[in-house]
């Protein structure tokens, strides 16, 4: 017997996307704490006159604001999983969403370059000792995120060949 209804061999494409991963929950905690981080950083770059930590901050600023849109992607795709207006499911909204991250990191990479070159013509006096500081603090921010974002499962069977 054949039918004509679409609801007879249509399936599910929510393909996980439909609940809260790992990944959402650490992206939206390593989002927080670049944000609150680039604050400092931008501040103390323009406080200490250092292009790097000014650099640095904006760059935070970048990674925060890429990493918001993959917030928003997860966010948007997980309550949107059930949606036939999607064919093949919500995880394209997620590589889009990384796709539009890629080109706002493009974008901050040439406001670096132009501020480099300013800083270039007009240098400015640096406070190193403290440019350090806030650097180092940088750096563990950066280490915290690496834990924070690595949600892969580390619990799976395989042979690494040891004897």
């Amino acid at each position: 017997m054949h039918t004509t209804d679409p609801a007879a061999w249509q399936h599910d494409h929510t393909f996980g996307q439909d609940r809260r991963s790992r990944g959402e929950r650490g992206t939206l905690i390593v989002t927080l704490l670049t944000a609150v981080f680039m604050v400092v950083e931008i501040s103390a770059g323009i406080a200490y006159g250092s292009m790097a930590l000014l650099a640095d901050g904006l760059h935070m600023a970048s990674h925060a604001l890429a990493l918001g849109i993959a917030v928003a992607a997860y966010v948007y795709a997980r309550r949107k999983a059930g949606d036939t207006r999607f064919s093949f499911g919500t995880g394209k909204v997620n590589a889009l969403g990384g796709f539009t991250g890629a080109l706002l990191l493009a974008v901050f990479a040439v406001l670096m370059a132009w501020e480099s070159v300013q800083r270039f013509i007009h240098p400015v006096a640096i406070v190193f000792d403290q440019a350090i500081a806030v650097a180092v603090l940088g750096l563990l921010v950066n280490g915290v995120s690496v834990l924070l974002l690595d949600v892969h499962d580390h619990d799976h069977d395989h042979d690494h060949g040891h004897g």
